[in-house]
């Protein structure tokens, strides 16, 4: 094969993989990322991205190129620099000015075909799937044993509102969409595809959902990613959110969020729990001393205006942190059952739709 680009575009491109393609020694070609057709190909496991490469002249023929080894060199040449990119059997060679570089490379009809994904295709430009899958990130699982976790499902309320969610067992995060894109309800993004749609700081011009495959894929401007779902049944989230939850104080959100770090980072322990109790116009945390000979202790208004009910319960201060820092809006609402302590809280801010769902402590 033979193509000629300049070294911005194809860094662009190879940037574009990452998350996708990573070094495997049990299937080299998931290595290499495909060149040809006018395009960049990468592919994992359990995904398939193709980026459109401007070229200059025709691009011909095709050829799989060690990923590493051209991205690179491609990151090491200025951006208007014309490279010229010659593949075939198991060397490549790229060239530029005076300049010869040559790297590993595959026959490209060893790379993995395109998924087949069945479904229909749903414009979803404008449905802000992507922004709500970001801002639900930091309560999803890390932990293999529950495998089903380490993803995003998109699911449908008993109220018949549809809203992606993450949960690790500990907390809950829920943000609601318009609408479910056609055949996606009960469907779980998985960890890797989640956060590459994430960064890339747009929504996909539209998706196509394959339920029955479990599949996906996702069209963005001048990218196209095939992935497989995850294939398990997500747990009924709706069962932990309490239903006679209150309101029983509300906050400032920066301000408690400034007193939690200040708390966090002090501890010495591994495990730090952290009580909050609502009394006397103030929102008093605290962390016990538990033999370490650190203790600490603050105080937060309670905001003006705003009824406050009786609150007293532990908690994870890094969840408690991590909620904090994932909601917007100047005060936050926690709200929950008459006996807090041994009941999950519901953290909100007014003017978003994120809703945060923690689980208490003994502390």
């Amino acid at each position: 094969m033979r193509l000629q680009t300049t070294a911005g575009q194809l860094r662009a491109g190879l940037r574009a993989l990452q998350g996708i393609v990573g070094p495997h020694y049990t299937a080299p070609i998931l290595s290499t990322v495909k060149l040809g057709g006018g395009r960049l190909v990468g592919a994992s496991l359990d995904a398939r991205l193709s980026v459109a490469l401007p070229s200059i002249g025709a691009m011909e023929g095709e050829v799989a190129i060690d990923h590493r080894a051209l991205r690179a060199l491609a990151a090491s040449v200025d951006r208007d620099v014309v490279l010229t990119i010659d593949g075939s059997g198991e060397r490549a060679a790229v060239t530029f000015g005076g300049s010869e570089y040559r790297m590993p490379s595959l026959a490209a009809d060893a790379f993995p075909a395109d998924p087949e994904i069945e479904g229909e295709r749903a414009a979803t430009g404008n449905l802000g799937l992507v922004a709500a899958i970001r801002r639900v990130l930091f309560a999803m699982s890390r932990e293999e044993t529950r495998y089903y976790l380490n993803g995003v499902a998109i699911l449908v309320d008993p109220d018949g509102q549809a809203l992606v969610a993450a949960t690790d067992g500990h907390r809950l995060a829920t943000c609601p969409l318009d609408v479910a894109p056609e055949g996606s309800r009960g469907l779980i993004v998985p960890a890797p595809i989640a956060g590459w749609l994430s960064r890339q700081g747009r929504e996909p011009e539209a998706c196509v959902f394959d339920p029955g495959r479990k599949r996906a894929r996702f069209e963005l401007a001048g990218m196209t990613l095939s992935a497989r779902l995850i294939d398990g049944t997500y747990p009924d989230v709706f069962r932990v959110i309490p239903k006679d939850a209150r309101p029983a104080l509300v906050v400032d959100r920066q301000m408690l969020l400034r007193a939690l770090r200040r708390i966090r980072a002090f501890s010495p322990y591994s495990f730090k729990g952290v009580r909050l109790l609502a009394e006397g116009g103030h929102l008093t945390v605290t962390m016990s001393d538990a033999g370490e000979g650190c203790a600490a202790r603050e105080a937060v208004p309670l905001a003006e205006g705003h009824a406050v009910g009786a609150f007293d319960a532990g908690y994870n201060v890094g969840y408690l942190c991590s909620a904090l820092a994932a909601l917007q809006g100047d005060l936050v609402t926690v709200s929950a059952p008459a006996s807090p302590g041994g009941s999950p809280a519901v953290f909100t801010a007014e003017g978003d739709r994120l809703r945060v769902v923690q689980m208490p402590m003994r502390v």
